[in-house]
Formats: C-alpha cells, structure tokens, sequence
C-alpha cells in the first residue's frame, strides 16, 4: 500500500514538472540588445585631404641690356620691391656721350634734309635727292632712338613685385649685357604643389574645387585654383598638381610652407546614403547590414558600397535607404530573423545614465 501511494507521488511530480515546461510559451529564448542607428543621407561631395607646399610661382632674373660697371646697386636680399622700383644703375657717362653725337648727328642731317624736301616740292631738286635725303634723315632718327634706349637701358627696373633673393654683383664692377645681376621672387601669385594617387588622377574630372589650410597662420581655409596636372606620375606613383593662391589674400603665406589641400569630388550617380563602418559584414564574398524590422528583429540585406566619407562612415549607392534602421555594432553575432532589442540612447545630460 506504501509502494502505491509513493508512486501516485511521483507521478504527481512528473506531470507537474511537465505542465510547467510545456506552458515555458517562449520565455527562454535569447533576444540580443542592439545598437540601432537609422541610415542617413550621404553629402554630394566626398572630401580628400593631402599634404601640399607652397612655392614661388616664378623666379625673375634682372639684368642689364648693355654692358659697363655698376654704378649703384638700390637694394639688399631680403628686400621687397614694387613693380617699375629702380634697382640698380649702371655708370651713363659712355651712353650719355654716344646720345650726345647721335643727336647732334639727328639735328645737322634733319636741317639739310629739311631744305631738300622744301627744295623738291617746288621741282627744284631730282627725286633722287630727295630719296637720299628721306633715307638719311630715317637713318639717323633711328641712331638717336636707340641712343636714347641704351641711356635707359642703364637703369634696371623691377619688372613684377616681389622680393630680392640675390644680388650676384656689387658696385664699380664690370658686366656685360645679359649677365643676371638680381634674381627676385615674384608674388603676383605664389603656386601650391600637391601630389595626388592614380585613383584620383583617373577621377580628376570629378574634383569640384580646391582650398588649403595652414593650421600655423590660421585654421581659416583659402581658395586655390587649378593650373595644370602633370602627365607623368612619379617614381611613386603620384601626379603633380599645381594650384594657384592669390598671397594679397593671405599675407602671412610665404614659400616653403606646408598647406594641407582639400579636394572635393563630386559622386557619380544618384542619391546615396551613409552609414557607419562598423554596419558592415561580409558573408561568402558579400556584404551585408542587419535591417531593424517593426516586429524587433532584424533581416540580413545586401549592400552596395561607395567610398569612405572620411569620418567612419561609408556610403551605400544600392540596398538602403533613408531613415530605415540598421545595426552598427555587434553584427558578427547576430541570426537572421533573430529578435533583438534596441538599446536606450543615453541623454547627454544624463552622465553614467543615473537619471
């Protein structure tokens, strides 16, 4: 009789252990909390930044059109000098004799000239007179012209403004016509050189505009225009650009500096979004997002990338669009269809989330 009621107890107990998992209706099953974001629109334009250098646009060499010594040299490497600015004279006293006999020359051949013409608009002289007389007086008129550029020609003008690099010679010595005396940094526009890969280069007709920073005279970016690309890449595998920067706007740059370039591209095709790296997970040679669904669960979706913003995120040309929620951390662990939970955007106002 024992035996019976003990087995009646046990059987009491399994049914009850039974009833109890099979009423469970689901609660043991794991719902994973996720970081959940909503997929945003991408900028039109993707930024690139490269390091670049700021050099003189041109170097101008002066120098004399007629040979003797140097008078007076005007200024001193280092020195800033304005277009037309005398910079230098060489000693006139050869050329200041040579105008004085080629105009006296001008003066006696333009009197007897003068008479020969008179003479020959009243029939008095052959025109053959006349045409020796005409030559004569061009010929001399021109001896005196070039007298007179030679006396000029002893006074060296800046031709740009710019700065003295250096002087070759000092004064009393002797040079010839040619001879660089002044060589001068020329700052009507200095240049910036930037040094661009090949999967730019192919995209350069995409590059919408240029500006530079140099974060040591100012965090203030100044617009740069484009001169020219090299046709050659270097040993690198790098094509030179040359940027053109207008210094009356930026006082402070001076050659040799370094200036970080922005370069802005345009993207080619449609709308594109954005979303963060970490979004990202590859199966079997694709890539793919976890997409939030309403129901709490999340689908796996293929995407289509473009190219990085630069900021940790990425944009998406094919497979997402705006405002749909997708998760940006922990995707590696994650099921298709799996139910997940998101998690609470913390306040910025609520520090170590105690509110």
């Amino acid at each position: 009789m024992k035996s019976i009621k003990n087995s009646a107890v046990l059987l009491f107990v399994f049914m009850l252990l039974w009833g109890c998992g099979g009423n469970n209706n689901g609660q043991n099953e794991i719902i994973r909390k996720v970081k959940i974001e909503p997929v945003q629109q991408a900028d039109t334009l993707t930024v690139k930044n490269y390091s670049g250098v700021i050099k003189e646009a041109n170097q101008v060499n002066l120098a004399f059109r007629v040979a003797g010594p140097i008078q007076k040299i005007l200024v001193r490497e280092g020195d800033f000098v304005k277009q037309g600015q005398l910079v230098a004279q060489m000693d006139t006293r050869d050329y200041e004799v040579q105008l004085q006999a080629a105009q006296a020359q001008h003066d006696q051949v333009e009197a007897e000239a003068g008479r020969v013409i008179e003479l020959y608009a009243r029939n008095s002289v052959n025109e053959n007179d006349y045409d020796k007389a005409v030559s004569g007086l061009k010929m001399v008129a021109a001896k005196l012209k070039n007298a007179k550029d030679q006396m000029n020609d002893t006074q060296l003008h800046a031709p740009v403004s710019g700065y003295i690099q250096k002087v070759n010679f000092i004064e009393n010595e002797l040079i010839d016509a040619g001879m660089p005396v002044i060589s001068m940094i020329d700052v009507g526009h200095f240049q910036v050189e930037v040094d661009i890969p090949v999967s730019l280069y192919i995209d350069r007709e995409a590059i919408s505009s240029f500006s530079g920073i140099q974060p040591t005279v100012s965090d203030k970016a100044f617009d740069l225009k484009l001169l020219s690309y090299s046709k050659k890449a270097n040993n690198n595998q790098l094509y030179k650009v040359q940027l053109l920067l207008n210094p009356a706007s930026q006082l402070q740059l001076a050659p040799g500096m370094d200036v970080q370039v922005k370069i802005e591209l345009r993207t080619n095709g449609g709308p594109q979004t954005c979303i963060p790296l970490t979004a990202l997970f590859n199966d079997k040679g694709k890539t793919f997002v976890w997409v939030y669904q309403s129901n709490q669960s999340v689908q796996k979706r293929e995407v289509v990338t473009g190219r990085l913003t630069g900021d940790g995120r990425i944009r998406i040309s094919k497979g997402l669009q705006p405002k749909e929620e997708i998760v940006v951390a922990g995707v590696n662990s994650l099921l298709d269809n799996q139910r997940v939970a998101p998690l609470e955007t913390v306040s910025e106002t609520n520090v170590g989330g105690l509110l």
